[in-house]
């Protein structure tokens, strides 16, 4: 449907003022996006209005230092079940007990042991830090000794 010189008089008129463009829409008949691309092409332009945001917005450090200060215990329970399920799953793929002595009676006492010189990184640090999988590749250069017999095998007595 063209555009008659009246629509386009009222078009310059009106849109640039505060008038909703609904009601520009009911008096020259036309849709809300043809008008809106009849204005593009015109070069007019509306008045941009103020929005309901808030001027200064809280850098996300803040916020989660707030988050954290309100639900500490909650996060602090995260993590921690966090890297219990990650160290649980990397000594299953591990065999889940000790390659020397057998022990496997505390999850706890059992550590990984880097017996070749290919370390990346401490499998403690990533349990900590990093994704899953970082971790499984490091624990899969490992061996799994209990805590005792990882001592022995640093100072020398045994591996």
């Amino acid at each position: 449907m063209r555009w008659s010189k009246e629509d386009i008089g009222f078009l310059k008129e009106n849109y640039p003022k505060n008038i909703s463009l609904e009601n520009i829409s009911k008096q020259i008949n036309k849709t809300i996006e043809s008008i809106q691309h009849k204005a593009v092409r015109m070069k007019i332009h509306r008045p941009r209005f103020l929005s309901h945001k808030p001027r200064k917005r809280q850098p996300r450090k803040l916020i989660d230092r707030r988050y954290y200060e309100k639900n500490k215990e909650k996060v602090y329970r995260r993590k921690m079940n966090r890297r219990k399920r990650l160290k649980e799953e990397a000594v299953k793929i591990s065999g889940g007990k000790c390659k020397i002595c057998g022990y496997n009676k505390c999850i706890s006492a059992l550590e990984f042991h880097h017996s070749q010189k290919n370390k990346e990184n401490n499998v403690s640090s990533l349990l900590k830090n990093e994704s899953r999988q970082k971790l499984l590749k490091e624990a899969g250069k490992c061996i799994l000794l209990c805590a005792n017999c990882h001592r022995e095998a640093h100072h020398g007595s045994v591996v």
